[in-house]
């Protein structure tokens, strides 16, 4: 992909330029697109994003793209990250499951919004990235395990948050959601094509969500959430 040369920064850059950067992204790319929820906007205004991505990827941290991370994983483009931070509408005092926290990105901005985290991450490598990123937020706590399992352990929350697309809600947010909470993610439909949703639980039966979808995405699969192949003869 060939990318406008204004979409690009030298990984070099002063503090002034990554500024700048920054608010471009916000200026050209987020409020243009019914971004409007000012906390948001000045959380991503102040994130440095360019230290959640490899070396290699950082000229095109404030591009209008996801950017990989190894193994399957992408750092979502802002717009999406965006979409999903004004659809779960954080408020602080809130406690946020970050699932597929990735190299702390969405995490970070959660805390930064006065929500506590926790992030749970099943690569090894992206969950010391992300550690080391959020060490200057102590109201991020990060679990090193299956994204599939949630964390019991600090349930339940106000907010689950999928930082990548997922093909069915797992069965953790059935018991792990609290009262009034509500889940935030993506929903696969096919190939790389998802769509962005709101889930709160049902007020009658045992344990339905009521899934509002919003918008399509370009998305990969959270790669715990790939659906096991079948053969038959």
């Amino acid at each position: 992909m060939t990318l406008p040369a204004a979409t690009r920064i030298d990984p070099a850059a002063s503090t002034q330029d990554w500024d700048e950067a920054r608010n471009l992204m916000v200026d050209d790319q987020l409020r243009p697109s019914e971004i409007s929820n000012p906390r948001v906007l000045k959380a991503m205004r102040l994130l440095a994003r360019q230290a959640c991505v490899p070396a290699a990827q950082q000229a095109l941290a404030y591009a209008d793209v996801s950017l990989p991370l190894g193994t399957g994983r992408v750092l979502l483009q802002p717009l999406l990250t965006a979409r999903l931070l004004q659809a779960a509408n954080p408020l602080p005092g809130q406690h946020a499951l970050v699932v597929g926290a990735g190299a702390g990105y969405s995490a970070a901005l959660l805390a930064s919004l006065g929500l506590t985290v926790t992030a749970v991450e099943s690569d090894t490598a992206l969950c010391k990235q992300g550690q080391d990123f959020c060490a200057a937020l102590p109201a991020v706590h990060w679990v090193c395990g299956s994204l599939q399992q949630g964390d019991e352990t600090r349930a339940p929350y106000d907010l689950i948050y999928f930082d990548g697309a997922i093909t069915a809600l797992p069965t953790f947010c059935h018991t792990q959601l609290a009262a009034g909470g509500r889940v935030v993610g993506l929903i696969h439909k096919a190939g790389d094509l998802s769509e962005l949703f709101v889930a709160t639980a049902a007020t009658s039966g045992a344990d339905g969500f009521i899934l509002t979808r919003l918008s399509e995405a370009r998305c990969p699969l959270l790669p715990e959430f790939t659906p096991t192949r079948s053969f038959a003869l």
